[in-house]
């Protein structure tokens, strides 16, 4: 390999980061992977499902991937646990709102420091662009 490849190689494989492979991991993949053909050709989705059925909400999740396109994968996962993650997803983004409101609250009255032009070039912002986004919209 020509040292330039080589180089490349070694930052990408540094950059890396992966999942240890412990007997935990090779079950979950062999258990709960499951690919399109194996939830269509057998009675895997059945199964799934009365796992499912039972009273109390199942952590199990499953994943399923279509063999010829990676880019092809879902989560199969119990209503009742989905829903939890979804409240606990909604109540973060409350919480997050809320001390965004309360940290407003406490720097409404102070004096801003820094100059909108350094702000725009520090977060990358195209000026031109926000002044056409002010125009187009009616900001009341």
């Amino acid at each position: 390999m020509p040292a330039l490849e080589n180089d490349k190689y070694e930052k990408s494989v540094r950059n890396f980061r992966y999942t240890p492979a412990t007997s935990q991991v090779l079950s979950f993949l062999q258990d709960q992977v499951l690919t399109v053909t194996d939830v269509t050709r057998t009675k895997k989705l059945t199964e799934i499902l009365d796992i499912y059925a039972e009273e109390e909400p199942s952590e199990e999740i499953f994943v399923v991937q279509n063999t010829r396109n990676k880019n092809a994968q879902a989560v199969i996962a119990d209503l009742d646990y989905f829903q939890e993650l979804l409240e606990i997803r909604e109540k973060v983004e409350e919480a997050s709102d809320e001390l965004m409101y309360q940290v407003a609250l406490e720097r409404k009255n102070e004096k801003a420091d820094i100059d909108l032009a350094q702000v725009i070039e520090a977060n990358g912002l195209d000026a031109k662009r926000i002044l056409q986004l002010i125009e187009d919209e009616d900001f009341e």
